[in-house]
């Protein structure tokens, strides 16, 4: 089979093509891993009483709850919760219950003008539904102008200016949140709270983490346990790079807690647990709260560090204070994402979007679990979800392009993801790969390299990656690194298609420079190596990439793959089913081996595959193709072409469905339906040099070779490397009787593929028949013969040689030789018998003659032709 998977055509016999789909030969990129992100609220300063850190509960105990003490008899009404209690948050009502409230509490009107601007504040905070964010502006405007005009009764009193600040702060007016805090730390040089606020400003707003960390400092230096304080510090560290200063701020935080600080208590109280219960009650959950932010943030700080097992812990810890923030999960199934717990961190985004419904990330990540898990429509759901939760982030996108075009072989719809990602940000590099990677699915290698480029360029112009050692990266830089080190690994295979060894060759090295424990540019050089026929090379590479990844099943299939296209389907075979004993749920895998298992003529093991990877992808419509060509092969056309017609209802229009279905055509013998199809799979994929090649072996079995060599001359031009399309252009020439042009293009199939047995063949048989290089025909036949000694055309076309040559005995020897292995050559009893007529055996000629004329009508005419009367 050549590359472009054609069978070889011996001269007279010319075989349907049977084409690899190289969109099953390309192994997805992995999918993008987005990063946690910390939420940063401000943190509200309070001095704790120090002690101990808090103790996790044991193992499988439920945590305790706080609960309000016993009363004795009913308390006084004064003693209850009043509406602008409820409206503060004490009783922790629900959003719609506070602002209810708030409304009675500014109503009744015995607020004092301190209390109406918290009202005001609080019920902004708790405003939803329509026109809601009119309604909280509003509500903010109205406090900001209480809080004014006590500062202007009150121009020394810090308290206002802080709470001022506060809404300053949460209406996005950062510039006007500073003087207030300022002002207040003027007046108050030795409160805490308007240090902590403004800090927290300077490094959520204004980015500025130095002035953060200034104010922060300050605030410790004048109360050493100030939780909030060291919490926010670590954050403001964490922004600048500073991960161990930050776990350093956070742990000090979290050791200036109080003794057994218990998960937050949300349960429903009774409407007579008195404020005094109920202030207790929001202190505690305050601490709690404190707690799990603390560990949360710490968690993350671990997580950059890939330290993930200490996350995890923390994330832990975090959820046990605060069970009901959906971040920790979050971050705690970031985390067993990368420890490849696959199935905890799908149980803890789900939780975490159980708790907060609308987070990207959240979808994102478990996306990506789905299709580590082999559940490529779970998948798709999450991507789709993060899309319309933010559709300007071209991340999911690029995942579910990959699921798009890897586990659903939907190759225009991947492309249009990747084409949305790169709207959306047109220096997406990981977009640019996987459209890459897709266009050579498609056979479009050089729109693929095109994009390779692309991406190499941006990575190069992003960093200079090969500068930085491997162990000095950090998370981010690494990551681009192997971008471009696979970028550069893809490029080189899209150089191997278009038969460019050497500049893929180079490509691969180029990744090794800069990812040198990356198995797959070793599998790359492997292939380019096989291609160019240097097998001891090629193993010693192969052997690289499984001594670096020994476990992976990617490695056994891109090995298994490059067996395949060099024809070494015994090896092939066995890479793949390695990788299946390895993931078992990759659909690629299965439907390559049933792939090479057609070529060993194992047909109904083919089927077997595809079937596998249809129970794992129903609508995968590559193994659909491939198993609706395996039926045709089996002439069970019924179940071929409602394999063909359901892949292309899943993907109209699609290349690969419409030239699969002219090759069922013409496995059935319907040429002219054949040819339609084929010239439709040219139409919507003209640089798809398979297709002019199959469409050429059509007119060859139909006598048009003006047409075969128009469709070869386009196959040629779009792979200039290709041996197998010199091969059948010159058996079209031979057909047309263009003697020396034959001879040229079997040259040029030899220049390519210097052992090609059906090349010398055909070379010494129009030798052979031009009769001008005798000796020459010769040489080619012992070529030949050394590559299969047994082949009766090898020997058929030596007895031309001799017939030419005037050697009649010889002849005649040569042609016993071919009976012996076939009896029924027509040929060869046709040469003998002229052999024979030569010698003077008249009887014994005009009998195999008669026996020739008797299984090929026009035999003599054949030979006429070839310049044997």
């Amino acid at each position: 089979m050549g590359d472009n998977g054609t069978r070889v055509a011996s001269l007279g016999t010319c075989a349907v093509a049977l084409c690899l789909a190289v969109s099953a030969l390309v192994g997805p990129a992995p999918p993008v891993a987005a990063q946690p992100k910390p939420q940063q609220p401000a943190v509200p300063a309070q001095t704790p009483a120090q002690g101990k850190p808090p103790q996790p509960p044991a193992p499988g105990q439920a945590p305790a709850q706080a609960k309000p003490p016993a009363q004795a008899g009913l308390p006084n009404a004064k003693d209850l919760p009043s509406s602008f209690d409820v409206c503060t948050g004490l009783t922790g009502a629900k959003a719609a219950k506070k602002v209810e409230a708030c409304n009675e509490a500014i109503a009744q009107g015995g607020l004092s003008m301190p209390e109406l601007a918290v009202a005001y504040l609080q019920r902004g905070l708790s405003e939803s539904g329509p026109s809601s964010d009119t309604r909280s502006k509003a509500d903010y405007r109205q406090s900001i102008r209480i809080l004014s005009d006590l500062i202007l009764a009150q121009p020394l009193n810090p308290y206002l200016y802080i709470q001022r600040g506060v809404v300053h702060q949460q209406i996005g007016e950062a510039d006007r949140a500073i003087v207030d805090f300022s002002d207040a730390i003027r007046l108050a040089p030795k409160e805490t709270a308007p240090l902590i606020h403004r800090g927290i400003i300077l490094y959520i707003r204004k980015d500025n983490s130095d002035g953060a960390i200034a104010d922060l400092t300050a605030a410790l230096a004048l109360k050493n346990c100030e939780v909030s304080a060291w919490i926010n510090r670590g954050i403001a560290y964490k922004r600048k790079a500073d991960l161990d200063q930050a776990i350093k701020d956070f742990t000090d935080g979290i050791k200036c807690l109080p003794p057994n600080v218990q998960p937050v208590n949300t349960k429903e109280l009774p409407d007579n647990v008195t404020k005094v219960l109920l202030k207790q009650r929001d202190k505690d959950n305050h601490w709690a709260l404190l707690a799990a932010f603390a560990y949360y943030q710490r968690g993350l700080v671990l997580y950059d560090k890939q330290l993930y097992d200490k996350s995890i812990a923390d994330f832990t810890q975090a959820i046990y204070y605060n069970p009901d923030d959906a971040a920790p999960f979050v971050g705690r199934g970031a985390a067993y994402m990368y420890k490849n717990e696959t199935h905890k961190a799908i149980a803890d985004f789900t939780e975490g979007l159980r708790l907060a419904p609308k987070q990207a990330f959240a979808h994102i990540q478990r996306g990506i679990a789905y299709q580590l898990t082999g559940d490529p429509d779970a998948a798709l759901a999450d991507y789709t979800a993060a899309i319309e939760i933010t559709p300007k982030d071209p991340l999911p996108y690029v995942n579910r392009g990959i699921v798009l075009y890897a586990k659903k072989g939907k190759f225009d719809a991947a492309i249009a993801d990747f084409d949305e990602a790169l709207k959306l940000n047109p220096e997406e590099i990981n977009a640019l790969i996987n459209r890459g990677i897709t266009y050579r699915q498609k056979n479009e290698p050089d729109r693929a390299i095109t994009d390779f480029r692309r991406a190499i360029s941006l990575g190069l112009r992003t960093a200079n990656l090969l500068a930085v050692l491997p162990k000095n990266r950090d998370r981010k830089a690494a990551a681009l690194a192997e971008q471009v080190a696979h970028a550069y690994y893809q490029r080189g295979m899209a150089l191997i298609d278009k038969q460019d060894y050497d500049g893929a060759l180079e490509d691969f090295n180029r990744a090794l420079e800069i990812t040198p424990d990356e198995a797959r540019p070793y599998l790359g050089r492997g292939a380019a190596y096989l291609r160019q026929g240097k097998a001891k090379e090629a193993l010693a590479n192969f052997d690289k990439a499984i001594e670096l990844a020994p476990g992976r099943a990617n490695v056994y299939f891109e090995r298994g793959s490059a067996f395949h296209r060099v024809e070494d389907y015994k090896r092939a075979i066995a890479d793949y089913t390695e990788s299946i004993r390895l993931d078992p749920k990759e659909p690629l895998a299965y439907i390559n081996r049933g792939m090479a298992e057609i070529f060993v003529n194992k047909i109904d093991d083919a089927i077997d595959d595809f079937d596998s990877a249809l129970r794992i992808s129903p609508d995968d419509v590559n193994a659909l193709i491939q198993r609706g060509f395996a039926y045709g092969l089996k002439k069970d056309f019924g179940d071929a072409f409602a394999d063909n017609t359901k892949a292309l209802e899943l993907a109209p229009d699609n290349p690969t469905a419409v030239f699969y279905r002219a090759q069922i055509q013409a496995l059935r013998g319907n040429t002219e339906q054949a040819l339609e199809d084929y010239n439709t799979a040219q139409r919507l994929q003209p640089a798809n040099p398979r297709t002019y090649a199959a469409r050429a072996m059509i007119y060859l079995e139909l006598g048009d070779y003006d047409s075969a060599i128009d469709d070869l001359d386009q196959a040629i031009r779009l792979r200039p490397k290709d041996a197998t399309q010199y091969l059948n252009r010159g058996i079209a020439y031979f057909g047309k009787g263009d003697w020396a042009n034959a001879i040229t293009n079997y040259g040029e199939a030899l220049k390519a593929d210097p052992k090609m047995f059906q090349a010398l063949n055909n070379r010494c048989m129009t030798k052979a028949v031009l009769g001008k290089d005798l000796d020459g025909a010769a040489a080619d036949c012992d070529a030949a013969q050394a590559l299969s000694p047994r082949d009766p055309f090898t020997i058929l076309n030596r007895g031309l040689i001799e017939l030419k040559r005037g050697e009649f005995a010889r002849a005649i020897a040569q042609y016993d030789a071919a009976l012996a292995i076939d009896g029924r050559r027509a040929r060869a009893y046709y040469g003998r018998g002229m052999a024979k007529l030569k010698m003077g055996d008249k009887s014994g000629g005009d009998a195999d003659i008669a026996m020739a004329k008797a299984m090929l009508p026009n035999v003599a005419e054949e030979f006429a032709n070839y310049g044997v009367r």
